[in-house]
């Protein structure tokens, strides 16, 4: 099990930096890269990465941008709710940003990027490609050690039959 699972805890990523957000709209699938590194509810892992099936609806709202260079966007809350058969995820970020979906299923891996520091890079000193060298990215290499997978599915009515 993770030290914290994003898929049915509130607030399981705060203060974790949402490092990137790719999404497939021909598969439905939204995946979310998390840089664990400041987060409060992970010691043990450096990376997340937050993956959502069959989306039905998706909403990237993003706030202030920083024209110069990349900033942080650290989780301010986290929220999981299952509402039938569907599953709707909420991440809200500081100043602003924010991603909502609704999906069929989700899985959420928790794990390490080889190589990367203990804490993350200064936003505001670093140069560009000493930042880009210090995060996450989809083509790091992932090792991951736990992984947790929700699927909810409608009531039955009792029969298996």
């Amino acid at each position: 099990m993770p030290e914290a699972d994003a898929l049915t805890e509130l607030d399981a990523l705060q203060e974790a930096d949402l490092a990137d957000v790719r999404v497939d709209a021909e598969h439905g699938v939204v995946a979310l890269l998390f840089d664990l590194r400041s987060a409060l509810q992970f010691r043990m892992a450096n990376t997340a990465v937050l993956v959502l099936r069959g989306a039905t609806d998706f909403e990237w709202a993003h706030g202030q941008q920083h024209p110069h260079h990349r900033e942080a966007h650290y989780v301010m809350s986290s929220s999981t709710a299952v509402d039938g058969n569907r599953l709707a995820i909420e991440v809200v970020c500081l100043r602003g940003w924010r991603v909502r979906a609704n999906c069929q299923a989700a899985e959420f891996f928790v794990g390490d990027i080889p190589g990367l520091s203990e804490a993350p890079p200064n936003f505001v000193e670093d140069t560009p490609a000493t930042i880009e060298a210090g995060m996450p990215s989809w083509s790091s290499p992932f090792e991951a050690h736990w992984a947790t997978f929700i699927h909810p599915r409608p009531m039955s009515d009792g029969f298996d039959g």
